[in-house]
Protein backbone atom coordinates (compact mmCIF):
# COMPACT_ATOMS: atom_id res chain seq x y z
CA UNK A 1 0.00 0.00 0.00
CA UNK A 2 2.76 2.37 0.97
CA UNK A 3 4.67 1.49 -2.18
CA UNK A 4 1.68 2.18 -4.45
CA UNK A 5 0.98 5.49 -2.74
CA UNK A 6 4.61 6.48 -3.16
CA UNK A 7 4.50 5.57 -6.85
CA UNK A 8 1.26 7.53 -7.22
CA UNK A 9 2.86 10.55 -5.55
CA UNK A 10 5.89 10.36 -7.80
CA UNK A 11 3.64 10.17 -10.85
CA UNK A 12 1.76 13.28 -9.74
CA UNK A 13 5.04 15.13 -9.18
CA UNK A 14 6.24 14.14 -12.64
CA UNK A 15 3.02 15.37 -14.24
CA UNK A 16 3.20 18.67 -12.38
CA UNK A 17 6.88 19.06 -13.25
CA UNK A 18 6.20 18.45 -16.95
CA UNK A 19 3.28 20.89 -16.87
CA UNK A 20 5.36 23.58 -15.21
CA UNK A 21 8.18 22.96 -17.66
CA UNK A 22 5.74 23.41 -20.52
CA UNK A 23 4.49 26.65 -19.01
CA UNK A 24 8.03 27.94 -18.62
CA UNK A 25 8.88 27.05 -22.21
CA UNK A 26 5.65 28.67 -23.42
CA UNK A 27 6.40 31.85 -21.44
CA UNK A 28 9.98 31.90 -22.72
CA UNK A 29 8.80 31.42 -26.31
CA UNK A 30 6.54 34.47 -25.94
CA UNK A 31 9.49 36.74 -25.18
CA UNK A 32 10.50 39.04 -28.00
CA UNK A 33 12.74 42.11 -27.84
CA UNK A 34 15.51 44.16 -29.43
CA UNK A 35 18.12 41.90 -31.11
CA UNK A 36 15.77 38.92 -30.79
CA UNK A 37 16.53 37.77 -27.24
CA UNK A 38 17.79 38.84 -23.82
CA UNK A 39 21.39 38.06 -24.80
CA UNK A 40 21.00 40.51 -27.73
CA UNK A 41 22.69 38.14 -30.18
CA UNK A 42 20.80 39.39 -33.25
CA UNK A 43 20.63 35.74 -34.39
CA UNK A 44 17.16 34.58 -35.40
CA UNK A 45 16.06 30.91 -35.45
CA UNK A 46 13.89 31.40 -38.53
CA UNK A 47 15.24 32.01 -42.04
CA UNK A 48 15.31 35.35 -43.78
CA UNK A 49 15.15 35.83 -47.57
CA UNK A 50 18.25 34.38 -49.27
CA UNK A 51 17.07 35.97 -52.54
CA UNK A 52 15.12 39.16 -53.18
CA UNK A 53 11.71 38.58 -54.71
CA UNK A 54 9.51 41.53 -53.83
CA UNK A 55 8.32 43.97 -51.22
CA UNK A 56 5.53 41.89 -49.73
CA UNK A 57 3.95 44.97 -48.15
CA UNK A 58 4.87 48.26 -46.54
CA UNK A 59 3.12 50.16 -43.79
CA UNK A 60 3.28 53.95 -43.49
CA UNK A 61 3.68 55.53 -40.08
CA UNK A 62 3.41 59.22 -39.34
CA UNK A 63 7.17 59.80 -39.22
CA UNK A 64 10.59 58.17 -39.64
CA UNK A 65 10.93 54.67 -38.17
CA UNK A 66 14.23 54.26 -36.33
CA UNK A 67 12.83 51.82 -33.81
CA UNK A 68 13.60 48.19 -34.68
CA UNK A 69 10.58 45.93 -35.17
CA UNK A 70 9.97 42.99 -32.84
CA UNK A 71 7.51 40.17 -33.48
CA UNK A 72 5.25 38.14 -31.24
CA UNK A 73 2.34 35.92 -32.30
CA UNK A 74 2.49 37.13 -35.93
CA UNK A 75 2.28 40.78 -34.84
CA UNK A 76 5.01 43.38 -35.36
CA UNK A 77 5.57 46.12 -32.78
CA UNK A 78 7.60 49.26 -33.56
CA UNK A 79 7.79 52.95 -32.74
CA UNK A 80 8.09 56.08 -34.84
CA UNK A 81 9.27 59.66 -34.37
CA UNK A 82 5.59 60.64 -34.59
CA UNK A 83 5.25 59.46 -30.97
CA UNK A 84 3.23 56.31 -31.68
CA UNK A 85 3.82 52.66 -30.94
CA UNK A 86 2.31 50.53 -33.70
CA UNK A 87 1.03 46.96 -33.80
CA UNK A 88 0.77 45.58 -37.35
CA UNK A 89 -0.15 42.16 -38.73
CA UNK A 90 3.10 40.56 -39.91
CA UNK A 91 1.43 38.70 -42.76
CA UNK A 92 -0.68 41.47 -44.26
CA UNK A 93 0.77 44.75 -42.98
CA UNK A 94 -2.63 45.80 -41.70
CA UNK A 95 -2.74 47.95 -38.57
CA UNK A 96 -4.07 46.33 -35.41
CA UNK A 97 -3.75 49.30 -33.07
CA UNK A 98 -1.76 52.45 -32.32
CA UNK A 99 -0.78 53.85 -28.93
CA UNK A 100 0.03 57.59 -28.88
CA UNK A 101 2.84 58.62 -26.53
CA UNK A 102 4.02 62.22 -26.25
CA UNK A 103 7.56 61.91 -27.57
CA UNK A 104 9.47 60.23 -30.40
CA UNK A 105 9.80 56.46 -30.06
CA UNK A 106 13.26 55.46 -31.21
CA UNK A 107 13.87 52.57 -28.84
CA UNK A 108 12.48 49.10 -29.51
CA UNK A 109 9.66 47.37 -27.68
CA UNK A 110 9.92 44.20 -25.59
CA UNK A 111 7.07 41.69 -25.58
CA UNK A 112 6.51 39.30 -22.68
CA UNK A 113 3.37 37.20 -22.82
CA UNK A 114 0.44 39.51 -23.43
CA UNK A 115 2.25 42.75 -22.54
CA UNK A 116 4.29 45.16 -24.66
CA UNK A 117 6.86 47.41 -22.96
CA UNK A 118 8.50 50.45 -24.55
CA UNK A 119 10.52 53.46 -23.42
CA UNK A 120 9.30 56.65 -25.08
CA UNK A 121 11.07 59.89 -25.83
CA UNK A 122 8.51 61.56 -23.56
CA UNK A 123 10.44 60.07 -20.63
CA UNK A 124 8.01 57.29 -19.66
CA UNK A 125 8.25 53.54 -19.85
CA UNK A 126 4.87 52.12 -20.87
CA UNK A 127 3.26 48.70 -20.46
CA UNK A 128 0.40 47.96 -22.88
CA UNK A 129 -1.94 45.05 -23.52
CA UNK A 130 -0.88 43.40 -26.75
CA UNK A 131 -4.50 42.55 -27.54
CA UNK A 132 -5.70 46.12 -27.98
CA UNK A 133 -2.90 48.53 -27.01
CA UNK A 134 -4.62 49.69 -23.85
CA UNK A 135 -2.45 51.04 -21.04
CA UNK A 136 -1.64 48.80 -18.09
CA UNK A 137 0.80 51.12 -16.33
CA UNK A 138 3.49 53.72 -16.98
CA UNK A 139 6.62 54.72 -15.10
CA UNK A 140 8.57 57.97 -15.25
CA UNK A 141 12.29 57.68 -14.38
CA UNK A 142 14.34 60.45 -12.82
CA UNK A 143 15.38 62.93 -15.52
CA UNK A 144 15.76 62.58 -19.27
CA UNK A 145 18.88 62.83 -21.42
CA UNK A 146 19.04 65.19 -24.36
CA UNK A 147 20.53 64.20 -27.70
CA UNK A 148 24.16 65.33 -27.89
CA UNK A 149 24.38 65.45 -31.71
CA UNK A 150 22.85 64.10 -34.93
CA UNK A 151 24.46 60.73 -34.32
CA UNK A 152 22.85 60.41 -30.89
CA UNK A 153 19.50 58.91 -31.90
CA UNK A 154 19.52 56.04 -29.40
CA UNK A 155 17.43 55.36 -26.36
CA UNK A 156 17.77 52.31 -24.14
CA UNK A 157 15.42 49.52 -25.25
CA UNK A 158 13.95 47.53 -22.36
CA UNK A 159 14.72 43.85 -21.85
CA UNK A 160 12.39 41.54 -19.90
CA UNK A 161 13.69 38.57 -17.95
CA UNK A 162 12.03 36.51 -15.19
CA UNK A 163 9.24 39.03 -14.66
CA UNK A 164 11.51 42.09 -14.48
CA UNK A 165 11.97 44.95 -16.97
CA UNK A 166 15.51 46.39 -17.19
CA UNK A 167 16.51 49.63 -18.91
CA UNK A 168 18.80 52.65 -18.68
CA UNK A 169 17.41 56.17 -18.26
CA UNK A 170 18.37 59.78 -17.54
CA UNK A 171 20.55 61.05 -14.68
CA UNK A 172 22.76 57.95 -15.13
CA UNK A 173 20.07 55.81 -13.46
CA UNK A 174 19.54 52.15 -14.30
CA UNK A 175 16.19 50.56 -13.38
CA UNK A 176 14.69 47.16 -12.68
CA UNK A 177 10.88 47.26 -12.58
CA UNK A 178 8.31 44.62 -11.74
CA UNK A 179 6.87 43.69 -15.14
CA UNK A 180 3.39 43.16 -13.71
CA UNK A 181 3.05 46.51 -11.92
CA UNK A 182 5.86 48.91 -12.84
CA UNK A 183 6.99 49.06 -9.22
CA UNK A 184 10.71 49.62 -8.72
CA UNK A 185 12.49 46.44 -7.70
CA UNK A 186 15.82 48.28 -7.59
CA UNK A 187 17.60 51.21 -9.18
CA UNK A 188 21.26 52.14 -9.37
CA UNK A 189 23.15 55.28 -10.33
CA UNK A 190 26.06 54.29 -12.56
CA UNK A 191 29.43 56.04 -12.65
CA UNK A 192 32.52 56.02 -14.83
CA UNK A 193 35.48 53.90 -13.86
CA UNK A 194 38.85 55.50 -14.52
CA UNK A 195 37.61 58.89 -15.69
CA UNK A 196 36.85 62.10 -13.76
CA UNK A 197 34.72 64.78 -15.37
CA UNK A 198 33.06 67.71 -13.62
CA UNK A 199 30.80 68.61 -16.51
CA UNK A 200 29.77 65.20 -17.86
CA UNK A 201 28.01 62.19 -16.41
CA UNK A 202 27.37 58.66 -17.71
CA UNK A 203 24.71 58.36 -20.42
CA UNK A 204 22.79 55.08 -20.53
CA UNK A 205 21.53 54.75 -24.09
CA UNK A 206 22.86 51.20 -24.35
CA UNK A 207 20.19 48.50 -24.20
CA UNK A 208 21.04 45.97 -21.47
CA UNK A 209 21.60 42.27 -22.08
CA UNK A 210 20.71 39.64 -19.49
CA UNK A 211 22.29 36.20 -19.12
CA UNK A 212 22.29 33.73 -16.23
CA UNK A 213 21.20 36.22 -13.60
CA UNK A 214 23.52 39.05 -14.65
CA UNK A 215 22.65 42.33 -16.43
CA UNK A 216 25.28 43.81 -18.76
CA UNK A 217 25.07 47.44 -19.90
CA UNK A 218 27.23 49.93 -21.76
CA UNK A 219 28.13 53.39 -20.47
CA UNK A 220 28.94 56.36 -22.66
CA UNK A 221 30.01 59.93 -22.00
CA UNK A 222 31.04 63.07 -23.82
CA UNK A 223 33.59 65.43 -22.28
CA UNK A 224 33.12 68.42 -24.56
CA UNK A 225 35.98 70.39 -22.97
CA UNK A 226 38.57 67.67 -23.62
CA UNK A 227 36.81 66.21 -26.68
CA UNK A 228 36.99 62.76 -25.11
CA UNK A 229 34.29 60.06 -25.16
CA UNK A 230 34.80 57.88 -22.07
CA UNK A 231 33.09 54.51 -21.76
CA UNK A 232 32.75 51.38 -19.63
CA UNK A 233 30.74 48.19 -19.50
CA UNK A 234 29.17 47.19 -16.19
CA UNK A 235 27.77 43.90 -14.84
CA UNK A 236 24.96 44.01 -12.25
CA UNK A 237 23.27 41.28 -10.26
CA UNK A 238 19.81 40.93 -11.82
CA UNK A 239 18.05 40.34 -8.50
CA UNK A 240 19.65 43.03 -6.33
CA UNK A 241 21.36 45.51 -8.67
CA UNK A 242 24.67 44.96 -6.90
CA UNK A 243 27.61 45.84 -9.11
CA UNK A 244 29.57 42.67 -9.83
CA UNK A 245 32.26 44.37 -11.90
CA UNK A 246 32.93 47.37 -14.10
CA UNK A 247 35.47 47.36 -16.89
CA UNK A 248 38.57 49.48 -17.00
CA UNK A 249 38.22 52.71 -18.98
CA UNK A 250 37.64 51.69 -22.60
CA UNK A 251 38.92 53.17 -25.85
CA UNK A 252 35.57 54.82 -26.54
CA UNK A 253 31.99 55.37 -25.43
CA UNK A 254 29.62 52.39 -25.54
CA UNK A 255 26.37 53.43 -27.24
CA UNK A 256 25.79 49.93 -28.55
CA UNK A 257 24.16 47.09 -26.67
CA UNK A 258 26.46 44.40 -25.28
CA UNK A 259 26.08 40.87 -26.64
CA UNK A 260 26.78 38.04 -24.21
CA UNK A 261 27.40 34.31 -24.39
CA UNK A 262 28.89 31.77 -21.96
CA UNK A 263 32.40 33.08 -22.60
CA UNK A 264 32.35 36.82 -23.09
CA UNK A 265 30.64 40.17 -23.48
CA UNK A 266 31.08 41.71 -26.96
CA UNK A 267 30.46 45.31 -28.00
CA UNK A 268 31.47 48.21 -30.25
CA UNK A 269 32.58 51.73 -29.31
CA UNK A 270 32.74 55.28 -30.62
CA UNK A 271 36.35 55.82 -31.71
CA UNK A 272 37.26 52.53 -30.05
CA UNK A 273 36.54 49.64 -32.40
CA UNK A 274 35.35 46.28 -31.07
CA UNK A 275 36.18 44.52 -27.83
CA UNK A 276 35.42 41.37 -25.84
CA UNK A 277 35.51 41.13 -22.04
CA UNK A 278 35.54 38.13 -19.75
CA UNK A 279 31.94 37.60 -18.70
CA UNK A 280 32.80 36.83 -15.06
CA UNK A 281 35.50 39.43 -14.36
CA UNK A 282 35.27 42.19 -17.00
CA UNK A 283 38.93 41.68 -17.95
CA UNK A 284 39.78 42.34 -21.59
CA UNK A 285 40.02 39.28 -23.83
CA UNK A 286 40.73 41.01 -27.14
CA UNK A 287 40.41 44.31 -29.00
CA UNK A 288 40.05 44.96 -32.71
CA UNK A 289 40.50 48.19 -34.63
CA UNK A 290 39.20 46.71 -37.87
CA UNK A 291 36.04 48.77 -37.47
CA UNK A 292 37.22 52.09 -36.08
CA UNK A 293 33.85 53.61 -35.15
CA UNK A 294 31.01 51.31 -34.10
CA UNK A 295 27.66 52.70 -33.03
CA UNK A 296 25.51 49.67 -33.85
CA UNK A 297 25.26 46.51 -31.78
CA UNK A 298 27.06 43.42 -33.07
CA UNK A 299 25.44 40.11 -33.98
CA UNK A 300 26.78 36.81 -32.66
CA UNK A 301 26.21 33.40 -34.20
CA UNK A 302 28.16 30.14 -33.87
CA UNK A 303 31.45 31.73 -32.91
CA UNK A 304 31.35 34.63 -35.36
CA UNK A 305 30.82 38.32 -34.63
CA UNK A 306 29.15 40.46 -37.32
CA UNK A 307 29.55 44.23 -37.02
CA UNK A 308 28.88 47.34 -39.03
CA UNK A 309 31.11 50.41 -39.06
CA UNK A 310 29.95 53.97 -39.54
CA UNK A 311 33.19 55.71 -40.52
CA UNK A 312 34.65 52.83 -42.54
CA UNK A 313 31.42 52.08 -44.45
CA UNK A 314 31.58 48.32 -44.19
CA UNK A 315 30.14 45.15 -42.70
CA UNK A 316 32.63 42.69 -41.27
CA UNK A 317 32.92 39.28 -39.66
CA UNK A 318 35.35 38.40 -36.86
CA UNK A 319 36.25 35.29 -34.91
CA UNK A 320 34.50 35.68 -31.53
CA UNK A 321 37.27 33.76 -29.74
CA UNK A 322 40.15 36.05 -30.68
CA UNK A 323 38.83 39.00 -32.72
CA UNK A 324 40.64 37.98 -35.91
CA UNK A 325 39.12 39.12 -39.19
CA UNK A 326 37.15 36.66 -41.33
CA UNK A 327 35.83 38.91 -44.12
CA UNK A 328 34.83 42.48 -44.91
CA UNK A 329 32.07 43.79 -47.19
CA UNK A 330 31.97 47.40 -48.42
CA UNK A 331 28.71 49.35 -48.13
CA UNK A 332 27.46 52.54 -49.74
CA UNK A 333 27.57 54.45 -46.46
CA UNK A 334 27.68 54.25 -42.65
CA UNK A 335 26.16 51.17 -41.01
CA UNK A 336 24.26 52.48 -38.00
CA UNK A 337 21.62 49.74 -38.00
CA UNK A 338 22.62 46.63 -36.05
CA UNK A 339 23.17 43.61 -38.33
CA UNK A 340 21.11 40.47 -37.92
CA UNK A 341 21.57 36.90 -39.13
CA UNK A 342 19.72 33.64 -39.66
CA UNK A 343 23.00 31.70 -39.68
CA UNK A 344 23.27 31.61 -43.46
CA UNK A 345 22.81 35.26 -44.39
CA UNK A 346 23.76 38.48 -42.61
CA UNK A 347 21.43 41.46 -43.03
CA UNK A 348 22.62 45.04 -42.59
CA UNK A 349 21.49 48.53 -43.63
CA UNK A 350 22.92 52.01 -44.18
CA UNK A 351 22.01 55.57 -43.28
CA UNK A 352 23.98 58.82 -43.53
CA UNK A 353 22.70 61.91 -41.71
CA UNK A 354 25.67 63.97 -42.96
CA UNK A 355 24.70 63.60 -46.61
CA UNK A 356 21.69 64.76 -48.60
CA UNK A 357 21.94 61.56 -50.61
CA UNK A 358 19.62 58.74 -49.60
CA UNK A 359 21.82 55.81 -48.59
CA UNK A 360 19.05 53.64 -47.16
CA UNK A 361 20.10 50.33 -48.65
CA UNK A 362 19.40 46.92 -47.11
CA UNK A 363 22.13 44.33 -47.79
CA UNK A 364 21.94 40.54 -47.62
CA UNK A 365 25.44 39.02 -47.41
CA UNK A 366 26.54 35.39 -47.29
CA UNK A 367 27.49 34.64 -43.67
CA UNK A 368 30.43 32.41 -44.60
CA UNK A 369 32.00 34.30 -47.51
CA UNK A 370 30.90 37.94 -47.15
CA UNK A 371 29.61 37.97 -50.75
CA UNK A 372 26.51 40.00 -51.55
CA UNK A 373 23.36 38.01 -52.18
CA UNK A 374 20.99 40.92 -52.81
CA UNK A 375 20.29 44.53 -51.90
CA UNK A 376 17.27 46.82 -51.83
CA UNK A 377 16.99 50.59 -51.55
CA UNK A 378 14.22 52.17 -49.48
CA UNK A 379 13.01 55.76 -49.78
CA UNK A 380 15.08 57.01 -46.85
CA UNK A 381 18.13 56.39 -44.68
CA UNK A 382 17.94 53.39 -42.37
CA UNK A 383 18.75 53.32 -38.65
CA UNK A 384 16.24 50.60 -37.76
CA UNK A 385 17.74 47.13 -37.33
CA UNK A 386 16.41 44.25 -39.46
CA UNK A 387 14.64 41.19 -38.09
CA UNK A 388 13.71 38.05 -40.01
CA UNK A 389 11.01 35.41 -39.73
CA UNK A 390 9.73 32.71 -42.09
CA UNK A 391 11.60 33.96 -45.12
CA UNK A 392 10.64 37.61 -44.66
CA UNK A 393 12.82 40.56 -43.55
CA UNK A 394 11.21 43.43 -41.64
CA UNK A 395 12.85 46.85 -41.30
CA UNK A 396 11.92 50.50 -40.78
CA UNK A 397 13.15 53.49 -42.77
CA UNK A 398 13.37 57.25 -42.44
CA UNK A 399 10.87 57.44 -45.31
CA UNK A 400 8.24 56.52 -42.70
CA UNK A 401 7.57 53.00 -43.98
CA UNK A 402 7.99 49.62 -42.32
CA UNK A 403 8.99 47.15 -45.05
CA UNK A 404 8.29 43.43 -45.37
CA UNK A 405 10.72 41.98 -47.93
CA UNK A 406 10.71 38.41 -49.20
Amino acid sequence: MSKSVTSYGISILLIVSIALSGCMKQEESQLSMFRGNAQHTGAYPSNGPAEFHEVKWRYQAGGPIRSSPVMSNETLYFGSSDGNLYAVDANTGKQKWVYPAKGPNISSAAIAGDTAYFYSGDGHLYALRTADGSLLWSFRPEGKDKARDKVDYWQSSPVVDNGVVYFGAGNSMFYALEASSGNVRWKKKLTFNGYDCEHCSPILHSSPAVYQGVVYAGIEGYDIDRQIEPGNVVALDAKSGKQLWISALLSGAVDSSPVVDHNAVYFGMRNGGLQALNRDTGASLWESGTAAYVLASVALDRGTIYSGSSDDHKLLALNAANGEDKWSFGTIGPVHASPSTDGKTVYAACGNHYSDENQGIVYAVDADTGKERWSFKTGGNIYSSPMVDKGVLYIGSDDGYLYAID
